[in-house]
């Protein structure tokens, strides 16, 4: 009886075979234009909106001799390389809203000069940078897809602009963009749209826009080539020690799962190896799991210890306005190969504070961490599990690369780049149910 008790469980903790998807292709062909799309430049355009934000390829890939740097135009972005930058900055957009504007003295090209906390409100932000506004439906565009990281801080209000066709819109100038307001479209995705600012700077600069023929081998371009997503636990704790509970484990009860993970074949990955593989096809272990824990309490020393009796590593993100881990031992953790993440400065509910707070929470914590560890910070995880469209436009415009949310399963995509799902492990679960949320939940 003992000895099939044995046989399910050990079945119930084994990982399940992954199924191996061809890899995505680098390089693709867009008949719509007529013109190639490859690496960096498609990962950055697929992770950022593709045709939705940028439209299709207007051009190839030309070098620009004002700056030497590799450049192709999109019908509403140009998209430079910057190679040697790292993985959050080799892709930048140019400042096509700015330089297009260049020289315009409209009245709502003057900046204004307001108090940013006393002008406030949930429906508008003042961006002293700038000294301009955002409101309503351009500030929930923004904030939805992309925020400063792709669109930049706006360089005018909103105004009438006729096009070249004479048809007249209400338009707003961001350094990389222009907003356009389409009433007719209200309630639908597409009332706010992107001028084409893209295919604009590739006519005045000359570069050569006309059709190409498809490469040999090269795949035209369709979604479907680029659906990746698999199950993949990303395990949450919290704290570590006596007594159990929902949010503290004994160290015991944490080694009893670490030692059933590795009996049963199962790989610890930090999130940079999560994330490159979700989102760039990198290599994928057999039986993948993930393990983080949250807020940087004292105890997670003592977990890194039993993670690296076994060879095993995690992903600690942690406050750093309160953390429990010294200096030290968050470097010490990163040198034995650990990753470290950022859960803001101070843990407050970030959907309920202040644009400026907000910032100086997921910006802030970056720099102090990066600043502790000697190396960038790439991942965030959202305190308390709260997060939405403003709060992950501020993350991703601090420059991290993904972020996690507390709870979701353990179905991972691209599409969830920026709220990928966790497990939550309790201290007060049983071996048996973490074999299951680990195995089926």
């Amino acid at each position: 009886m003992v000895s099939t008790v044995l046989l399910v469980l050990a079945a119930s903790l084994s990982p399940s075979p992954q199924a191996s998807a061809p890899a995505a292709p680098s390089i693709v062909y867009f008949p719509q234009t007529g013109h190639h799309v490859s690496e960096p430049f498609l990962s950055f355009w697929l992770q950022h909106g593709g045709i939705r934000i940028f439209g299709y390829p207007v051009s190839e890939p030309v070098v620009d001799a004002a700056s030497g740097l590799t450049v192709q135009c999109f019908e509403r972005a140009r998209f430079e390389h910057q190679p040697g930058c790292g993985p959050s900055c080799e892709v930048m957009l140019t400042r096509v809203g700015a330089l297009l504007t260049e020289g315009r003295t409209e009245p709502a090209f003057a900046p204004l000069v307001r108090d940013p906390y006393a002008n406030s409100a949930p429906d508008r932000r003042y961006f002293p940078e700038t000294g301009h506004e955002l409101a309503y439906g351009c500030k929930r565009f923004w904030e939805q897809y992309g925020g400063l990281a792709v669109f930049g801080f706006p360089i005018s209000e909103e105004f009438t602009e006729v096009d070249a066709t004479g048809q007249a819109f209400t338009v707003q100038y961001f350094e990389r963009a222009r907003f356009e307001w389409h009433p007719e479209l209200a309630g639908t995705p597409y009332e706010v749209q992107l001028g084409l600012l893209g295919a604009s700077l590739a006519l005045r600069e000359g570069i050569a826009t006309d059709p190409v023929g498809r490469q040999e081998g090269v795949a035209e371009y369709s979604p479907e080539l680029f659906k990746r997503a698999f199950r993949m636990p990303i395990l949450m704790y919290h704290q570590v020690g006596e007594s159990a509970g929902r949010y503290r484990i004994p160290l015991w009860k944490f080694e009893q799962q670490l030692d059933r993970l590795l009996a049963h074949g199962y790989t610890t990955i930090t999130m940079s190896q999560m994330f490159d593989a979700l989102l760039r096809g990198g290599p994928w272990p057999e039986g993948p799991v993930a393990i983080t824990f949250d807020d940087g309490s004292p105890g997670q020393w003592q977990a890194a210890m039993a993670f690296n009796a076994r060879g095993m590593v995690a992903t600690f993100f942690v406050v750093p306005g309160r953390s429990g881990l010294s200096h030290e031992q968050i470097r010490a953790l990163a040198e034995q190969g650990h990753e470290i993440g950022s859960h803001s400065l101070n843990h407050p509910n970030l959907r309920l504070v202040a644009d400026g707070q907000l910032w100086a929470e997921v910006s802030l914590s970056k720099a102090r961490l990066e600043e502790i560890k000697g190396r960038p910070i790439r991942y965030f995880a959202y305190p308390g599990g709260e997060y939405d469209s403003r709060v992950i436009a501020a993350v991703q415009a601090a420059g991290y690369d993904g972020a996690l949310a507390a709870w979701g399963g353990t179905r991972c995509s691209p599409e969830r780049r920026w709220a990928e799902p966790r497990v939550e492990v309790s201290g007060l679960i049983s071996l048996e149910q973490f074999g299951w949320y680990v195995e089926q939940f």
